[in-house]
């Protein structure tokens, strides 16, 4: 009886104690809280419209902890303020709602009413602040300058902007 107590025990430790690493499957099999194809959707505070998001399909994971939104083929933010209105288009977008914090991916242009224009393949963009960068190459141009380089960091006005390596010319204009 002993023996068959102490097999038993055996098979259990051996049983639990499993040296290789776990492995984990990271696919996203959440169930998103709607699906809206070929929408717009319009941001008002105070009874002034502030932008208009539009694009063929999203999907609204307000349901999971990280409160986020994605947004696929042909997404377009369109955003509106006293001085100037800008244009932010890409293949793909998500906006995690809790962080006021967008994330625009594949073919990101950026076109204003002052005909400034800023392409990259990557650009993120914090809501509240106001405030573009990416790590990536862009090309950024106006109406005397020519930016090309591989890191932005930028207000959405484009009037404090860093980069990285610069590979275009600026033309500076002392005051």
């Amino acid at each position: 009886m002993r023996y068959s107590h102490n097999l038993l025990l055996f098979f259990i430790i051996n049983l639990s104690c499993n040296n290789e690493p776990a492995i984990t499957d990271y696919t996203n099999d959440k169930t998103p809280l709607s699906i809206a194809k070929n929408f717009t959707m319009t941001y008002t505070d105070s009874t002034l419209t502030k932008s208009f998001v539009s694009g063929k399909i999203h999907y609204d994971f307000t349901n999971d902890i990280l409160n986020y939104s994605e947004f696929f083929d042909d997404v377009e933010l369109i955003i509106y303020d006293e001085n100037k209105t800008s244009t932010i288009r890409s293949e793909y977008a998500i906006v995690y709602n809790s962080f006021r914090f967008m994330e625009f991916n594949n073919n990101v242009k950026i076109t204003t009413t002052d005909n400034e224009i800023l392409t990259t393949d990557k650009l993120y963009y914090d809501t509240e602040n106001e405030w573009l960068f990416t790590e990536n190459d862009f090309e950024y141009i106006d109406k005397t300058n020519k930016i090309i380089a591989s890191r932005l960091d930028s207000n959405r006005d484009f009037t404090d902007l860093v980069t990285g390596n610069l590979k275009g010319s600026i033309n500076i204009i002392e005051e």
